[in-house]
């Protein structure tokens, strides 16, 4: 099983790449993980696209291609879903056809320092995801509140609560790639 990860803000100390992170580390063995690093990725630009694809847009689209499972961590901006984060959906989702997303199981994830989560960003991904026919888990739906108490001053998730939902969420992650994963 291959594992692609991605977290939907540039920021080295963010909270959602510190989730990310746990999550590809509590991988069970025998895991293939990698972490896609979307700092060089521009923002999508017809232009651009028509010059040719840059090397980190290339790249973005064969790791997605390649996964079998794509876990997508994901901060909330003022409610709304991160540009970083849509700016990669917007990428990975140009030619060549089939696109990156269609049919790619994907499981999405994120945490907050407020009390509501990542709810409304989650809930804006899954329908552009959907849209561009892939097929993102529902349940559970994993929405870690209060980040700045759950992560150590090292940024590890430190709290038994959100460790024990992680590990739910993968489980279900994982079962949910199985049915989509080809022979």
């Amino acid at each position: 099983m291959r594992v692609l990860g991605f977290a939907g803000s540039l920021r080295a100390a963010s909270f959602n790449r510190a989730l990310l992170r746990a999550a590809m580390e509590r991988l069970p063995a025998g895991t293939e993980a990698e972490t896609f690093d979307l700092v060089d990725v521009p923002l999508y630009n017809g232009d651009v696209e028509a010059e040719g694809d840059p090397e980190s847009v290339v790249a973005l689209k064969a790791s997605v291609h390649a996964a079998d499972l794509v876990l997508i961590a994901t901060p909330e901006y003022n409610g709304g879903l991160p540009a970083v984060t849509k700016n990669a959906i917007d990428w990975a989702s140009r030619p060549p056809r089939p696109h990156a997303w269609d049919g790619k199981p994907v499981a999405i994830l994120g945490t907050t320092p407020g009390r509501l989560g990542t709810v409304s960003a989650q809930r804006t991904l899954r329908v552009s995801l959907s849209v561009l026919n892939a097929h993102v888990m529902d349940q559970p739906r994993t929405v870690i509140p209060g980040a700045s108490g759950v992560f150590d001053d090292n940024l590890a998730l430190a709290d038994e609560g959100a460790i024990e939902t992680l590990d739910k969420f993968l489980s279900a992650a994982l079962e949910w790639a199985r049915i989509f994963q080809r022979s």
